[in-house]
């Protein structure tokens, strides 16, 4: 059996046989941190999916991890076995002596039993052995939430070693042995009492009695600076027993936590907060008195008073409290640009968060919320509903079991939640105006704020003593440090103070005053970005998009937006994009309405658009290969598309940027011609990731708008794609309405695309009830009308739809022919998946001519080449077949296993003639496990040609 060598206390390291196995970076050692982290213990696919991704999920979440998993156990080569798949769950099995963490616990385990038989000595040298482990931060050449979170605890666990073994040496006398060491470990934490406790207890010792009470002082210092809080108790105590010169009693070891995964949503808390002790006190009463029931408490107050701020903050104070986890939700009630989270949505992502793996979601509202309370029913859970609309809003997220605590923020004073849910108000006002001027200083400087005292109070009073305005002018001061503030304070007093923020009780704190002072110092190129921010429809701005608004080259874009983030107008969540805060975005709006021409508004929202379509375009061609049978419309100039350069990239651009595509769709953004041509390039990945409704809500405007043009062949896609989600949605009768209103629109034209598209969709369809043969002819129909229209990409679908009935119908030479044009074509095109479905039609021949390794490679080939383009339908797809030839050669159980992993597939995307299909399969296997050797179903899957190949 091959040995492993794991190291995770350090940089992450494997080595099987001794030989350095290379894991990649990302989600697959994510993973392996994971599985380290519970060695020998079964971890659920659902876990791995909230740690990898947390509740921002990607399209079909499972078939990512299982494949980052299939990438693992490739790496470690002759120990691939290790990783165990137990059901839905994955488990990595080591021994006690081959992964640093667990030879660490060993150790740990081991010292504390010698302490227990009073051999203190051979205690500390196993404490010294467990801490030798470390090679440097858990986890240090890693990143990610997951990692940090397993970071985090496992250091916090070194301390707490560290703390132990120094402690043993105290009570062995070595006392002048370890000052130094004590030293340099409380100058790295200083905030540890209890380090500092074990080197006042040194020094004191060692006859250091004043360099102890020193150490006392400068603890003190700092807890009084940092956190506004004394020593603790026992330190407190220690430094008395010093004074009185009494020996201390030596302190107990620390106390070690097992580790757990919880969902832990939570935003980073604010580093710079300050003041609020008043309202923080009251929460921690309402928290009190809910000890035994499910409390609710609703901080309220205007927009930007520090709402969220504070709520983050008091939720990390005591999440402690809350062993079975933290959840944060961002109701954007009051967002401007949307209408606020939908509590269906949003209990669905809580769900996820909980465990609940999403096929098990229910559909309805009320289902959803009686399966959140009955979850939520066996666990203590801390949930923050920040910037909730109203009650209605936030009253279906309510845990309802005692144990539980919400803490609901909002503009709104929610009085229907007090007066029906008995919730507790903590009404968040202006900020004194000496916590209000720390706010300031901590921003710009003592000395700064010193030197010019008079001007930073005017600041504090012209900022309204508004959070939220306070950061931000601050950010700004900071960020100019050679300017003066008193310039500064005078410019606030000239900017008129008229920016009403929504409806709030006090408008006499307005922000805008705030806003402007920022604005006004901005560059040209940085004041056109901030104004144009104001007319970008989504959550999110990249630099081609800005670059593209503003008419301009993408470093002007990068430059502008750089000097929006510097004074924390823009927010940079990620490498290339950009968010605005609600309050900025509607200051923006109202900045492009009075300053910026109506023409030129105009042609921002024509480049705009063109940035989307065209983007969107390129991301269709690396996807789907249309054949560019339509010349592109005209580009408009100055338009820096996104740089989309693989299909990894046409992925990722699709699943951050599709709801606002579908939208520009749906409001008819580009013009009759510009939405039926962005809902064609659409429509592939909304079918390919099961998106059907909004494939038939965009194709029908794109249909309409088509109509309006006198545009045939625009009808001719819309209703060929309207067809397709009547198949998918099992709409037998209105597939076929659409079908034969597309073939008679494209017979009417004339156009030869057109046609061949029609006839592609007949074919598609014949396919699906089983009538290959009418399945080839109409394909052979499509393939003429294609080589007519000069579509080579078009014409090789249609040559692999031919191949595959072909080969169904044992027509084998002409079925080899047709994936022997279309590999040679994928190798021409540089086409991946083309090459992953040849492979899949040789296996299909190669398993009805019984040559059933050869089957088997070939299908294992395909989904290979389907996995890595994130193509989960087409790789399940394919594992069906290799579940055919399993069966075919006696393997039954392993061939159910393969189907049912199919099943899962097409259950999450939302397929159901293919779920259908499969079930069937399994079915008919249980009492005919082996007797697949006629199968009926070997065929293209539910409408799998049209979107695919």
């Amino acid at each position: 059996m091959p040995t492993l060598d794991v190291r995770l206390l350090g940089p992450l390291e494997v080595r099987v046989d001794g030989a350095p196995a290379a894991v990649p970076r990302g989600k697959t050692a994510t993973i392996l941190a994971i599985l380290l982290d519970d060695a020998n213990s079964v971890v659920p696919l659902d876990s791995l999916i909230r740690a990898v991704y947390g509740i921002d999920l990607p399209r079909d979440p499972e078939t990512q991890i299982q494949n980052a998993v299939g990438v693992l156990r490739r790496q470690l080569g002759a120990a691939r076995d290790r990783v165990e798949t137990v059901g839905r769950a994955y488990r990595l099995r080591v021994a006690p002596d081959e992964v640093d963490l667990l030879r660490c616990k060993a150790n740990e385990d081991r010292a504390r039993a010698l302490r227990l038989e009073g051999r203190t000595e051979e205690a500390a040298a196993a404490l010294r052995a467990a801490l030798a482990e470390w090679r440097g931060p858990a986890l240090a050449d890693q990143s990610g939430a997951a990692v940090e979170a397993i970071r985090r605890r496992h250091d916090e666990h070194r301390l707490a070693l560290l703390e132990r073994r120094l402690d043993l040496d105290l009570d062995l006398g070595r006392h002048a042995d370890v000052v130094e060491e004590l030293r340099q470990v409380v100058a790295t934490h200083g905030l540890r009492q209890r380090l500092t406790g074990l080197l006042m207890r040194a020094l004191h010792a060692s006859g250091r009695t004043a360099e102890a009470l020193e150490a006392y002082a400068a603890l003190k210092h700092r807890l009084a600076d940092a956190l506004g809080a004394d020593p603790d108790r026992e330190l407190t105590a220690l430094h008395t027993a010093i004074l009185r010169d009494e020996p201390p009693a030596p302190a107990g070891p620390a106390p070690t936590a097992a580790p757990r995964l919880v969902p832990a949503t939570l935003p980073r808390a604010i580093t710079r907060f300050t003041g609020r002790d008043e309202e923080i006190r009251l929460l921690d009463d309402v928290l009190d008195a809910a000890e035994d029931e499910a409390g609710i408490a609703v901080v309220t107050g205007m927009g930007g008073v520090g709402k969220t701020a504070l709520a983050v903050r008091w939720a990390h104070r005591v999440a402690h409290r809350f062993p079975d986890g933290q959840l944060y939700f961002n109701l954007r009630g009051f967002d401007p640009l949307s209408e606020g989270a939908d509590p269906a949505a949003v209990l669905g992502e809580a769900l996820s968060a909980l465990g609940v793996p999403a096929p098990q979601h229910p559909a309805g509202l009320d289902e959803r919320i009686g399966l959140y309370r009955t979850v939520l029913a066996r666990r203590r859970v801390l949930v923050v509903l920040d910037n909730a609309r109203d009650a209605a809003q936030a009253r279906p997220l309510l845990p309802v079991a005692p144990g539980s605590f919400t803490l609901v923020t909002s503009r709104d004073r929610l009085a229907a939640l007090v007066a029906g849910e008995g919730a507790d108000t903590v009404p968040l006002g202006l900020m004194s105006e000496t916590d209000a001027w720390s706010l300031l200083v901590r921003r710009i400087g003592l000395t700064r704020a010193m030197e010019e005292e008079q001007p930073v109070r005017r600041i504090v009073a012209g900022c309204g003593r508004l959070p939220l305005a306070l950061t931000l002018i601050g950010a700004w001061a900071a960020q100019h440090p050679t300017f003066s503030i008193a310039a500064l304070a005078d410019r606030l007093d000239q900017t008129t103070n008229v920016f009403k923020v929504l409806a709030a009780t006090d408008l006499g704190s307005d922000p805008r005053s705030v806003f402007a002072c920022s604005y006004q110092v901005l560059g040209s190129s940085a004041a056109q970005a901030f104004r144009l921010f104001g007319l970008h429809p989504g959550g999110e701005v990249t630099t081609a998009g800005m670059a593209s608004l503003m008419g301009r080259p993408a470093a002007d874009a990068e430059t502008a937006l750089g000097e929006l983030a510097g004074v924390h107008l823009i927010e940079q969540p990620c490498e290339g994009r950009y968010t605005m805060h609600d309050l900025l975005r509607a200051y923006a709006s109202e900045r492009l309405a009075d300053e910026v021409a109506p023409e030129r508004r105009r042609a921002a929202e024509e480049r705009l658009f063109d940035y989307f379509a065209r983007s969107t375009a390129a991301a269709d061609e690396l996807r789907n290969l249309h054949g560019g049978v339509v010349a592109p419309a005209p580009p408009v100039p100055d338009v820096t598309p996104e740089p989309i350069r693989t299909v990894r990239d046409a992925t990722d651009w699709f699943e951050r940027e599709h709801d606002v595509l579908a939208g520009l769709a749906l409001r008819g953004a580009g013009g009759d011609q510009g939405t039926w041509r962005l809902a064609w390039h659409l429509a592939e990945y909304a079918m390919a990731t099961g998106l059907v409704d909004d494939l038939e809500a965009v194709q029908a405007a794109a249909l309409a708008a088509a109509v309006r043009r006198g545009d045939t062949f625009g009808q001719v896609v819309a209703h060929g794609y309207l067809s397709a989600a009547s198949m998918l949605r099992g709409d037998r009768a209105g597939a076929d309405r659409r079908l034969a209103r597309a073939a008679a629109v494209a017979d009417a034209s004339g156009q030869p695309w057109a046609k061949g598209f029609a006839r592609y969709g007949l074919a598609v369809q014949a396919g699906r009830d089983g009538r290959d043969a009418e399945a080839v002819d109409y394909g052979r129909g499509a393939l003429a009308d294609f080589q007519r229209s000069g579509d080579r990409f078009w014409e090789f679908r249609a040559v692999a739809l031919i191949g595959w009935h072909c080969a169904v119908l044992g027509r084998f030479a002409e079925a080899r022919d047709a994936f022997d044009r279309l590999r040679t074509a994928a190798a021409e095109a540089g086409s991946r998946y083309a090459s992953a479905y040849a492979e899949l039609g040789y296996g299909l021949i190669a398993f009805h001519e019984h040559r059933y390794d050869d089957a088997l490679r070939r299908f294992a080939t395909a989904e290979t080449g389907f996995a890595e383009l994130d193509m989960a339908g087409s790789a399940a797809w394919a594992g069906e077949h290799i579940g055919d030839v399993l069966a075919a050669t006696g393997r039954a159980d392993a061939a159910r296993e393969r189907w049912r992993a199919a099943e899962q597939v097409y259950l999450d995307s939302g397929t159901p003639h293919d779920l259908d299909r499969v079930r069937t399969l399994l079915q008919d296997r249980e009492t005919a496990p082996t007797a697949v050797e006629g199968r009926p179903t070997l065929r293209p899957s539910g409408g799998r040609e049209h979107r695919r190949t």
